[in-house]
C-alpha cells in the first residue's frame, strides 16, 4: 500500500511539519487554563469567608476603665452624692481642699532672743593706761631724724622713752594677746601685744625674767615684766622704750591711747 493512503503516515508528516507549532499552543492554553482556574478558586474562596472572621481571630485589647460613668449615667442622679448648685455662693469649708503649709518668706521676722541672750552686754573696748608711770624725756620724731648718743648716728625716734629704776613693773596697756616675745640686739628684750582694731604696742628695753610668753591672753594694767637695759640706748637715763603700730604702721603712742606726756 502507498504513503497516500496510510493515515498515519500523513500524521508523521503533519508532526514534523506545522503540527510541532500546533502541539506548543496546546501545552501553553492549558496551562494558562489551569493557573486561571487555581486563582478564581482561591477568589472565591475569600468571598465566601465571613467578614467577621477576621475580627473574631485578632485579639481584643483590654479596656481601661477610668472610673468615669457612661453617657447614660451621666445623666442619672447618683446616691448618696450631693448637688450643688450652680450659683455664685463659695464652697463650704468642709469641702474646701486643704491648703498646703506656708514656708517662711525672706521678709518673716525671727523671733525675739530670750531674755537670757538680751542680758548679755556687747563687749566693750578696755580703755589705755601708760605702761609705767615716768618722766617721757624721749618723744615720738614722728619720722623726723634725731640724734644716737649710743650708736653716734641719726635715726627716726618711732616711740616714746619713758624714765624707770631698773626692775620697775611693766603694765599691759590694754586688753590683748601677746604675739611676739623675743631678744632683740639692738632694742632688747621686747613683748608685743595685739590689741582691738588692729593696734599693736610694743615693749622694749625689759628683762629677760617676764611674766607672760608668746600667746597669752593679757588684761588691761596687767603686769608683762620690769625694766632692763636697752643696748642701742645705753647712753641715756634707765628707761623703757615703749612703741604703738596701727595696721603695720608706726604712730604717736599717747595720741592712740588719748595720753598727755606727763
Amino acid at each position: 500500500m502507498s504513503d497516500q493512503y496510510n493515515p498515519k503516515s500523513k500524521f508523521s508528516k503533519f508532526l514534523e511539519g506545522k503540527g510541532f507549532y500546533a502541539a506548543l499552543a496546546v501545552c501553553v492554553v492549558g496551562a494558562g487554563t489551569a493557573a486561571w482556574m487555581a486563582v478564581d478558586k482561591t477568589i472565591s474562596r475569600m468571598d465566601q469567608a465571613p467578614s467577621s472572621s477576621i475580627a473574631e481571630q485578632a485579639p481584643k485589647a483590654p479596656q481601661t476603665t477610668y472610673g468615669f460613668p457612661d453617657l447614660e449615667e451621666a445623666g442619672k442622679a447618683q446616691s448618696g452624692v450631693s448637688v450643688t448648685p450652680s450659683s455664685s455662693a463659695p464652697a463650704s469649708s468642709s469641702t474646701a481642699a486643704p491648703s498646703s503649709p506656708k514656708t517662711p518668706s525672706k521678709d518673716t521676722v525671727p523671733s525675739e532672743p530670750s531674755a537670757e541672750v538680751k542680758a548679755q552686754p556687747a563687749p566693750q573696748n578696755s580703755s589705755f593706761v601708760l605702761p609705767l608711770s615716768g618722766e617721757i624725756f624721749g618723744p615720738y620724731s614722728n619720722g623726723e631724724l634725731v640724734k644716737n648718743d649710743t650708736l653716734k648716728e641719726w635715726r627716726t625716734h618711732d616711740g616714746i622713752d619713758i624714765k624707770a629704776e631698773p626692775g620697775a613693773v611693766v603694765k599691759a596697756v590694754c586688753d590683748g594677746t601677746v604675739t611676739v616675745v623675743r631678744d632683740d640686739p639692738l632694742m632688747g628684750m621686747t613683748v608685743e601685744i595685739l590689741h582691738h582694731d588692729e593696734i599693736t604696742s610694743i615693749y622694749c628695753g625689759l628683762s629677760k625674767q617676764l611674766n607672760i610668753k608668746q600667746g597669752d591672753t593679757v588684761q588691761v594694767g596687767q603686769p608683762i615684766g620690769t625694766i632692763g637695759e636697752i643696748p642701742s640706748e645705753i647712753s641715756s637715763a634707765s628707761h623703757l622704750h615703749f612703741a604703738i603700730k596701727v595696721a603695720g604702721v608706726w604712730a604717736d603712742p599717747l595720741k592712740v591711747m588719748d595720753k598727755t606726756a606727763g
